[in-house]
């Protein structure tokens, strides 16, 4: 048997249910995040949970994958059609500072700090670079890896600089080895 309620606490048990219906009615998947994190990113194996923080929220993620030059892949992570993430890898002669090459670049990053990745790294508020010496197709050179952030995401500075290290610690070796670098001995 079914009982019907009325009076004043039916009319505000409506007006509670119609109030959250239009409360949430304006939410839409772009208020969180409908894509899965990818577990490779333009070719190179990534830890998803250490890509996962620079990642915001939408509905869309998509990879862009090109050559600056035989020796410099470049890969695009878009999120809603807004470049997130910008990565590089690059195979450049021995005797070259990427570090110093690439110091203003650096500085523009926000306050690079050196850590400990590779033979020489930095990681700053909105990217990061490591640089190794490698071998390449029988020759001395030097591996160099990028990351740029192009989104405040973490938005707080002090973990997306930890995020930035644990990611570049990670993906420079595998980013290397998929160049055809091997670890200088």
């Amino acid at each position: 048997m079914i009982t019907r309620v009325t009076g004043p606490s039916a009319r505000r048990t409506a007006t509670a249910v119609t109030m959250l219906v239009l409360a949430t009615a304006g939410c839409t998947d772009s208020d969180s995040r409908a894509y899965s994190v990818p577990d490779k990113v333009c070719g190179v194996a990534v830890d998803s949970d250490l890509l996962s923080p620079f990642l915001p929220d939408g509905k869309k993620l998509t990879q862009r994958a090109y050559d600056a030059g035989q020796e410099s892949p470049r890969c695009r992570l878009s999120v809603d059609g807004k470049l997130v993430v910008y990565l590089t890898g690059d195979v450049v002669p021995a005797d070259t500072d990427p570090v110093k090459v690439q110091d203003r670049a650096l500085v523009r990053l926000g306050n690079p700090a050196s850590v400990d990745i590779g033979d020489s790294a930095r990681v700053a508020d909105n990217g990061a670079l490591a640089v190794a010496e490698c071998t390449y197709k029988g020759q001395q050179r030097k591996f160099v890896t990028l990351v740029q952030l192009q989104q405040k995401v973490p938005e707080k500075t002090s973990q997306r600089r930890d995020a930035l290290r644990s990611f570049l610690k990670s993906y420079f070796p595998k980013a290397m080895a998929k160049q055809g670098c091997t670890q200088a001995s």
